[in-house]
């Protein structure tokens, strides 16, 4: 189990390498990242650079912030191996200035919740990607940004909308093969035919389950396990 999977179980991560931190409960000056890959944040606040008060790590691989109210994500350069970036409900979100300076190593972003959130050139940046979810965001002008991620195998949008309303970057991007979004009037395809689509695009399976008790969860085949 690693950052790799879709549902992350938790407790099957080693708990030297994991740490969850409520800042409305503890402060950051006790805070260490020291050996630790997967960090999940609680209501951080901090109205300079985004990513000041937080540790530096080289190790960190999974980071998740819920709840923070920083408006860009300068500084987050000090987590370069970082794998996995997760912001929920981080309202204050205005763009990802900062964020190419993981393009040699971010492989899944998920925003979620960041209705003011619209993302810059510096997006383009992260050739690396194979899941990218923008859930509950700003408006996007179209989908065309999609051809700078070669690797891109999972898009979401849900409740994101695409203001000129064409699909077709999706069925025409190589890699693509998932994607979820709500369905709109303005849009030239809906989800069923798009998922349709792309099912006929490749018969090759591309993702790898595992199993705990009734309880799944999978990994898309082409995503690399890290070695810092």
């Amino acid at each position: 189990m690693d950052w790799r999977f879709n549902t992350i179980w938790f407790e099957q991560i080693n708990s030297d390498l994991f740490t969850k931190w409520d800042f409305k409960e503890k402060s950051n000056d006790n805070l260490n990242f020291e050996n630790i890959e997967y960090a999940i944040l609680w209501y951080f606040k901090y109205k300079g650079i985004s990513f000041d008060l937080l540790p530096e790590s080289d190790k960190l691989l999974y980071l998740e912030m819920n709840w923070a109210n920083f408006k860009d994500l300068n500084g987050i350069e000090k987590y370069r191996n970082l794998k996995r970036l997760e912001l929920h409900y981080c309202t204050k979100l205005e763009n990802d200035s900062g964020i190419s300076s993981l393009k040699n190593s971010l492989e899944i972003l998920h925003i979620n919740q960041s209705k003011k959130f619209k993302p810059t050139s510096e997006l383009n940046e992260l050739k690396k990607l194979k899941v990218l979810r923008l859930n509950f965001c700003g408006e996007l002008e179209n989908l065309n940004f999609l051809k700078n991620f070669p690797d891109l195998i999972d898009f979401r949008f849900t409740n994101t909308t695409i203001l000129n309303g064409d699909l077709t970057p999706l069925l025409e991007h190589p890699s693509i093969r998932s994607v979820g979004f709500m369905n709109k009037r303005h849009y030239n395809y809906k989800d069923t035919q798009i998922a349709k689509e792309l099912n006929l695009k490749s018969s090759i399976e591309y993702q790898d389950f595992v199993y705990k008790g009734e309880f799944s969860t999978f990994k898309y085949k082409n995503t690399t396990a890290n070695n810092v």
